[in-house]
C-alpha cells in the first residue's frame, strides 16, 4: 500500500501561472511558484495533464505521452541561445488577463519555430547528441507522435478518420514515404519534445531539491483524434470499416449535470485486443507518467472498474449521455500486470468521485491505492458522508475542492443549497456572518483532518470569488470560456503566506500530540 506522508499542497496548474506570453509556463513563474510552496511550508504542487493538446482542456490531446510545447518556457530558451528577446517581445500580441487559447497558439508556435529554425542554423552541434539520444529511448511514442502530427499539418488539420485510406490504415509503405517527404517537420517536432522534457525534468528537479513533490494527473480516456489511437486502433472499439468509435465516453446524470455528461472519447477494448497484450500500452503510458511526475492521480478511476458507454445514433453522433449503459472493464487485470510490471507500491492516487459503487471502492483497496475526498460535496446527505472530516481515513488527499469546482467562496454564494448551508454552519459552529472567511474555515477543515494529504486549490488561498473557476465540467473539452484562469501575484500577500504557515505549524503540532 502506498502510504502518504502527512503534508499539504496547493492545486494550480502550470497554464494558470503569471507571465507576459499569455499562457503560464515551466519557466522563470513556475520556479517562483515553487519558491512561494517552500516559503509557507507547502510539500505538494498539483497539476493538471502536461500532454500535448490543440484544445484549451488539458484533459484532450494529441498524445498520451507527448508534452505540451505550448507550455516551453520562451525565455529559457533565451537562455539557451535559441532565441534572442527581440524574437519574444517584437510581435507578441496583446495578451489579457485570462488564457486567449487561439491567440496563445498562434503567436508561440510561430516563436518555437524560430527557436527549432536557430537550432538547425547555428546549434545543430550543441544539442545534437542529447536530441539523438532522447529520440532513441522515447522512440516507442516519439515516432507515431511526430508522424501523426506531420501528416496532420499536411491533411489540413482534419482528424485521420477523414485521410486517405492508406494513411487511415497505415500502409507502411505510405508511410515510409510519408517519413522521408516530412523529415523536417518530424525533427521539428522531436526538437520541441526534447526540449519541453528537459525544462520540464529542471523544474521537477528543482522542486524536488526544495522538498516539493508533484502530483501529475493521467486521464482514463484519451482522445480520438490523437497519435495513440492512429497508431493502436485495434486497442479501441473502433468499427471496421469506417474506423470510428462504436460508442463513447462519457457519464451519467450526476450534480454536476441533469442529463450527464458526453466527453467523446473512444473506449477501450478491454476484453479484447487490450487484454491480449497484456495491458502493454496501458502500462507504458503509466510508466511515462510516472517518470514525469512523482505522482500520479488518475482522473475518473472508475473507468478502470467499468465505463459509461454512450451508443453512437445512425446519424453518426452520439445519443443522449442519458442512454448510455455501464459496462464491465478489466481494471482488475491491467492493474495486477501493471504492479507486475512497474512494482508494487504504485504511486497513484484514484479519483474516487462521481457514481461509486462498491466494486471501484474494491479495487482501489485491493491495490492499495490513495483516495479522495473533496469537502464541497461533504453537506448533502448526512451524517455518514464519507466527505465529511470526521469519516475520513488517514490514507486519503482531503480537498477543499478540485478544479472542476467552484472558488469556496462563490461556491458558498451560488452553489449550494440553504440546506447544505445551513449544515456547513452548524458543523462549523460558527457565529456572526458565515461567509466571512468561508474560504479559510474549509481550508481549516482539510488541514485539521485526518487526512496525511490535504490540497487546496489555490483561488481559496487567494481569497477569490466568482469567476475564477477553472474548469466547469457541464461543457465539452473545446469550450474555450473554461480553462482560461491565471492568477496574478498581486492577489497575493503575506497574511496569506502566514496563515499557510500557521494553519500547517499548529495543524501538525495538534495532530503529533494525539499521537
Amino acid at each position: 500500500m502506498v502510504k502518504l506522508e502527512r503534508t499539504s499542497g496547493i492545486l494550480v496548474h502550470i497554464s494558470s501561472l503569471p507571465g507576459p506570453n499569455g499562457i503560464g509556463d515551466i519557466g522563470q513563474e513556475a520556479y517562483k511558484f515553487v519558491d512561494f510552496l517552500y516559503e509557507c511550508n507547502q510539500k505538494t504542487w498539483q497539476i493538471l495533464p502536461l500532454t500535448a493538446s490543440e484544445k484549451p482542456s488539458p484533459y484532450s490531446g494529441t498524445s498520451a505521452f507527448a508534452g505540451n510545447p505550448i507550455l516551453i518556457s520562451l525565455e529559457k530558451l533565451v537562455e539557451d541561445g535559441l532565441l534572442v528577446q527581440s524574437d519574444i517581445e517584437s510581435n507578441r500580441p496583446s495578451f489579457g488577463n485570462h488564457i486567449e487559447f487561439r491567440k496563445v497558439f498562434q503567436w508561440k508556435y510561430q516563436v518555437l519555430n524560430r527557436a527549432y529554425n536557430n537550432y538547425k542554423n547555428y546549434h545543430i552541434k550543441k544539442f545534437r547528441n542529447e536530441i539523438e539520444t532522447f529520440a532513441k529511448e522515447e522512440n516507442d511514442w516519439l515516432d507515431d507522435y511526430t508522424l501523426y502530427m506531420a501528416i496532420k499539418a499536411e491533411q489540413n488539420n482534419q482528424s485521420w478518420s477523414k485521410w486517405p485510406k492508406e494513411l487511415k490504415q497505415r500502409d507502411k509503405q505510405v508511410l515510409e514515404e510519408k517519413r522521408r517527404k516530412h523529415a523536417v517537420v518530424i525533427d521539428e517536432h522531436t526538437f520541441l519534445q526534447y526540449i519541453f522534457f528537459r525544462q520540464w525534468d529542471q523544474l521537477k528537479k528543482y522542486a524536488n531539491e526544495h522538498d516539493v513533490t508533484i502530483l501529475g494527473d493521467m486521464p482514463v480516456y484519451v482522445d480520438y483524434d490523437s497519435a495513440d489511437v492512429w497508431a493502436n486502433q485495434s486497442l479501441f472499439q473502433l468499427d471496421e470499416e469506417t474506423s470510428l468509435p462504436r460508442a463513447v465516453s462519457g457519464a451519467p446524470p450526476d450534480s454536476f449535470s441533469e442529463t450527464g455528461q458526453l466527453w467523446n472519447n473512444p473506449l477501450y477494448d478491454w476484453t479484447g485486443n487490450l487484454r491480449k497484450t497484456n495491458f502493454n500500452w496501458w502500462i507504458k503510458r503509466l510508466k511515462k507518467c510516472l517518470e514525469t511526475v512523482d505522482v500520479v492521480r488518475i482522473d475518473h478511476f472508475r473507468g478502470l472498474e467499468a465505463y459509461w458507454a454512450i451508443p453512437i445514433g445512425s446519424d453518426g453522433k452520439a445519443v443522449s449521455p442519458m442512454k448510455g449503459q455501464w459496462i464491465k472493464a478489466c481494471g482488475d487485470e491491467f492493474l495486477t500486470a501493471a504492479t507486475k510490471a512497474l512494482g508494487n507500491d504504485l504511486p497513484i492516487i484514484a479519483e474516487d468521485l462521481g457514481h461509486l459503487t462498491e466494486e471501484v471502492f474494491d479495487l482501489r483497496d485491493k491495490f492499495g491505492l490513495v483516495g479522495m475526498r473533496v469537502l464541497h460535496f461533504a453537506f448533502v446527505h448526512c451524517p455518514n458522508n464519507m466527505y465529511l472530516p470526521h469519516n475520513y481515513i488517514s490514507n486519503c488527499i482531503a480537498y477543499t475542492g478540485t478544479h472542476d469546482n467552484n472558488t469556496t467562496i462563490a461556491w458558498f454564494r451560488h452553489n449550494i443549497s440553504s440546506k447544505e448551508k445551513e449544515t456547513l454552519i452548524n458543523y462549523l459552529q460558527k457565529e456572526g456572518d458565515p461567509e466571512r472567511h468561508i474560504n479559510w474555515d474549509l481550508i481549516r477543515l482539510v488541514l485539521a483532518s485526518v487526512a496525511n494529504t490535504a490540497v487546496l486549490l489555490f483561488q481559496d488561498v487567494l481569497d477569490l470569488e466568482e469567476g475564477c473557476q477553472m474548469n466547469d465540467p457541464a461543457f465539452t473539452p473545446d469550450y474555450e470560456e473554461n480553462w482560461r484562469w491565471r492568477f496574478q501575484w498581486i492577489k497575493s500577500n503575506r497574511k496569506q503566506k502566514i496563515s499557510l504557515n500557521y494553519l500547517h505549524i499548529s495543524m501538525e503540532d495538534i495532530y503529533q500530540k494525539k499521537l
